[in-house]
């Protein structure tokens, strides 16, 4: 089996450089790896080559303290937007990790994936709520979309967002089993994948990233796999490794400088980096 991996950073513990239960995470524009780890209540970045850098948040409700950190996104200043689900809040750090301020208290009622559009409205996942809102950079609410169901423009229990070059908006659908497409403004386009466990079909989707030719890769926890299709939705190929499975994949993001794909594996409690095969290799 050919091996796509090229790395693993982190093992279990509650020191420097350990996880327990990452669950999101987001590759910088410097190519910094940043997890949000949610049982230990803190988020870590990386450098790179998989070094360990820094580390912020303690757990607690008072200001800079989060609860449950699950996704974390960059800004265009390079400020961390951290979605804490428990809290049912954003918090937002300064890039060295200071604590600036928080918002969606009143609007949230669990919020895991984030991302940013290019015009700087920030992209939120509600999964008990199973919608998405989107804030200004300020924190106001200037749009939500989405109900609990099983329609085009319905979710059940969204987990995470990932946002092409065309300001789409790339949604896992965790318990519908696929992955649906909105425009900028929230209406749908189109859905990739259906419940089964052949290659294209999904079971249980999480993290969603995209690629500099917008091709969409999607971790399926179900299947413990990671698979990508084009912009279009087709099926391209699988993400594989010579070892074991990829158990428990969940965030994911793509890292433009190393062109490699960055996935959290929660039961191996490691932040894995994949080589990224450019879209004219799969086409």
């Amino acid at each position: 089996v050919e091996d796509d991996m090229v790395q693993k950073v982190g093992s279990r513990g509650r020191g420097h450089g350990e996880f327990n239960n990452p669950q999101g995470l987001c590759v910088t524009r410097e190519g910094r790896i940043v997890v949000a780890d949610s049982n230990n209540a803190n988020v870590q970045v990386f450098g790179s080559g998989g070094e360990f850098l820094a580390r912020f948040g303690l757990r607690g409700r008072d200001p800079g303290q989060v609860q449950r950190p699950i996704g974390v996104a960059e800004t265009a200043t390079g400020s961390y937007l951290v979605s804490d689900f428990d809290s049912r809040c954003i918090h937002v750090f300064s890039p060295d990790g200071k604590y600036l301020s928080k918002f969606g208290g009143n609007r949230l009622a669990g919020p895991k994936g984030i991302a940013v559009l290019s015009d700087g409205r920030i992209a939120v996942v509600d999964n008990k709520a199973c919608s998405v809102l989107l804030f200004k950079h300020t924190g106001k609410l200037v749009h939500k979309f989405g109900s609990r169901g099983t329609g085009d423009d319905q979710f059940a229990g969204p987990h995470y967002v990932a946002i092409n070059s065309k300001d789409q908006m790339i949604v896992s659908d965790f318990h519908n089993h696929c992955v649906k497409i909105f425009d900028s403004q929230g209406q749908f386009q189109f859905c990739i994948g259906c419940a089964g466990s052949e290659a294209g079909r999904l079971n249980a989707p999480t993290g969603v990233a995209v690629d500099l030719q917008d091709n969409i890769m999607v971790a399926d926890w179900g299947s413990s796999s990671i698979q990508v299709f084009n912009s279009e939705g087709s099926f391209l190929a699988s993400v594989n490794t010579a070892g074991d499975q990829l158990y428990g994949p969940q965030g994911l993001a793509y890292c433009t400088k190393a062109n490699q794909l960055v996935g959290l594996l929660t039961q191996e409690i490691t932040a894995s980096m994949f080589t990224s095969v450019p879209c004219n290799d799969w086409s």
